[in-house]
């Protein structure tokens, strides 16, 4: 099951595309983030560093999926 991550501010179908590459696919994924793993994101996707912290994804998720 795969969620419209581009939901998520921050994510748009770019971003989108670039997690679903490296097998992303639901808010409960991104809700389960810890800090060792948001580094690894931010180096396979080639995202700007401290971006996913600063616009809050894990906590947007964890607010999606209830």
């Amino acid at each position: 099951e795969k969620n419209d991550l581009k939901k998520i501010n921050g994510i748009g179908p770019f971003i989108e595309k670039k997690l679903n590459d490296i097998g992303i696919y639901t808010y409960e994924q991104i809700s389960q983030f810890d800090s060792e793993l948001i580094l690894q994101i931010t180096d396979a996707i080639q995202f700007f560093p401290g971006r996913i912290d600063r616009d809050d994804w894990v906590g947007q998720a964890k607010r999606m999926m209830s």
